[in-house]
């Protein structure tokens, strides 16, 4: 198994271990990002969702809000 399939697997328990509430927010907002990323398949939300990526990372809360 690949470390990429790993994190997938890790971030697939954590889903789990949620409340069933919680659980249900989380897939509609997979669902969300799946629709922006498939209305833009040049490319353009992979680097959008990439900058968000990078500034989670970063810890630069202020700009995912803004």
């Amino acid at each position: 198994m690949t470390q990429d399939q790993q994190t997938i697997l890790m971030f697939k328990g954590l889903i789990a271990s949620l409340p069933e509430e919680s659980q249900t927010k989380v897939k509609a907002a997979v669902q969300s990002i799946r629709e922006v990323l498939a209305a833009y398949p040049d490319g353009e939300a992979t680097i959008a969702l990439g900058l968000i990526g990078a500034e989670l990372q970063c810890d630069e809360l202020e700009h995912i809000t803004k």
